[in-house]
């Protein structure tokens, strides 16, 4: 006969070894895994946060271009002219913009009796595929507040998600995160920055209208950037209130600190002084500019990387 006693012994050691397996981790394991995964986390969470920082960055990067690329199909089917900016001096309707037809620019109303400038938004809506009401100007806010206009404007970094702002005297408000370049799109007027006040002074230089073909160094002129509606006011206009500006000047001129740390308390004359359009946080302390001819870039926000981006740089004299 064979003896079952090294069997019930080797069984019996299985078990004990099982129970030991079984028997989990202990406090000093568990504390030592702890430690780990809260290091692991500390050193990953700065690198996930610039990674979503620089995928935010990419995106506004890609809306810009599409507004850009709509800004040029608009000047392709209107004579070759993009949506115009601002308060221009002579009017608001079709007879004082030269353009009796209503072919150079976008406009809200019923006819051409009561034509009223439409804003960037309205005016780029049907190149970036939305319908829109422009019976009132009532019906083109509903509009342009919401749906693809709304969501191209808002920058994913923008923490507001675009704030309400004008681009057009009574053009129609929407949201936007972007500012525009109102020494390229605007119409000049007599109304100047003087350093301590608005005055009834001419400016140095002439608006191009938004007609293309005037546009000067289209790589260098940026159209539009990073911003929030001015401090003024809600324009999202930058205003050039001097000659041969470029991005630069607009970062050291604006009044601050604690607005802006690198800008002048006393600032020169002839400058926009008050108006801190630039958002340093948005993109940690670059910014995204998309210019004339289409490219757009991201840049430190420093005074020598502004000082190469063209506001109004050559402009004729008017």
């Amino acid at each position: 006969m064979f003896s079952t006693t090294p069997m019930i012994a080797t069984s019996r050691i299985s078990g004990r070894r099982a129970l030991r397996t079984r028997r989990g981790f202990t406090l000093v394991e568990l504390l030592v895994a702890i430690v780990v995964i809260a290091l692991l986390i500390a050193i990953l969470l700065p690198a996930l946060g610039k990674a979503r920082s620089v995928a935010q960055s990419v995106k506004c990067q890609a809306q810009q271009r599409q507004i850009i690329q709509a800004m040029l199909v608009h000047a392709d089917e209107h004579n070759g002219y993009m949506p115009l900016s601002g308060e221009p001096a002579p009017g608001l309707d079709p007879v004082a913009l030269e353009d009796p037809r209503a072919e150079k620019y976008d406009y809200y109303g019923t006819s051409l009796a009561n034509y009223h400038l439409m804003s960037i938004q309205g005016a780029l809506a049907p190149q970036l595929g939305q319908r829109i009401n422009t019976e009132s100007r009532a019906a083109l806010e509903a509009d342009i507040q919401t749906g693809t206009v709304r969501r191209l404007f808002a920058c994913p970094a923008d923490g507001d998600g675009g704030r309400i702002g004008a681009t057009v005297w009574d053009g129609g408000d929407a949201y936007s995160s972007y500012a525009f370049n109102d020494a390229a799109l605007g119409w000049a007027t007599s109304i100047g920055w003087d350093g301590s006040g608005l005055r009834s002074i001419p400016y140095p230089h002439r608006r191009l209208r938004a007609k293309v073909s005037q546009f000067v160094h289209p790589s260098q002129l940026f159209l539009l950037a990073d911003a929030a509606p001015r401090a003024d006011s809600n324009w999202l206009l930058f205003c050039d209130g001097d000659a041969d500006l470029t991005l630069r000047d607009i970062l050291v001129t604006t009044i601050g600190p604690p607005a802006n740390p690198r800008a002048s308390m006393t600032p020169p004359a002839g400058l926009c002084a008050t108006w801190d359009l630039i958002d340093a946080t948005r993109h940690r302390g670059r910014i995204n500019v998309t210019f004339a001819d289409g490219h757009g870039e991201n840049v430190r926000i420093d005074e020598g990387s502004l000082a190469k981006i063209n506001m109004n740089k050559d402009f004729p004299a008017d």
